[in-house]
């Protein structure tokens, strides 16, 4: 069971998400790079970044880590408490977005427009079997 957040959670999230059954759809409607950033605090001492690549390739879904990605397509920032909350379906999307307990930048239109694949991302996310280093 990996820790959240660390590179083997990222891992674990990208192969949640490359085998759903509407992965392939999601990678064409919303590929491109996303970044996911831990803010520092409370359990965290330093800023994590993890960036994952979401394509498709001959129809089939690929999701991967990657490092140094210049320009991501979407950047999801919020401290390790909101993520939790994010992860065990404590805190709603939309409303955490609104309420600036997740700042979402970048192509935030194709969020908008596409729900339901950002729902399979969402989906992939949760399906991690999670470790967390604190529990409220």
């Amino acid at each position: 069971m990996p820790v959240f957040p660390s590179t083997e959670w990222i891992d674990e999230f990208c192969q949640q998400l490359a085998t759903h059954p509407r992965s392939a759809d999601v990678a064409h409607n919303l590929g491109g790079v996303y970044r996911f950033v831990v803010d520092a605090g409370g359990v965290i001492s330093e800023r994590q970044t993890y960036e994952v690549l979401l394509s498709v390739d001959e129809g089939t879904a690929r999701a991967e880590q990657i490092t140094a990605a210049t320009s991501p397509r979407i950047t999801v920032r919020t401290d390790y408490r909101h993520w939790w909350q994010l992860l065990n379906g404590k805190l709603d999307l939309g409303q955490a977005m609104l309420f600036g307990r997740l700042r979402v930048s970048g192509d935030v239109a194709a969020l908008l427009s596409a729900r339901g694949d950002v729902d399979v991302v969402i989906d992939a996310l949760r399906g991690v079997d999670t470790e967390w280093l604190e529990v409220w």
